[in-house]
């Protein structure tokens, strides 16, 4: 397995596992202090390094932030590109 398959791999593993979790807790309000609100701030520390970026260069439409819509189709076309390409 080469090392570009790996990373992909390894891509595929952080949306699905971190960044699609993350996006899915963003919908409902989680009481502080509960386990789920740990899990929260995990995944929010894990996600923000990536997704800050995006948001600097595309604002939030009204109250919508499409930044994790930018990054997941982005990431999917890499992935698909290196994992099938």
């Amino acid at each position: 397995m080469d090392i570009f398959r790996l990373a992909g791999y390894a891509v595929e593993l952080y949306l699905w596992l971190i960044m699609f979790p993350m996006a899915i807790l963003s919908w409902f309000r989680i009481r502080p202090g509960t386990t789920l609100a740990r899990v929260q701030l995990f995944l929010y520390r894990a996600t923000e390094p990536v997704l800050r970026p995006v948001r600097r260069v595309i604002r939030p439409i009204g109250n919508i932030d499409i930044s994790f819509i930018v990054v997941f189709l982005v990431a999917q076309y890499v992935v698909v590109r290196v994992l099938l390409g």
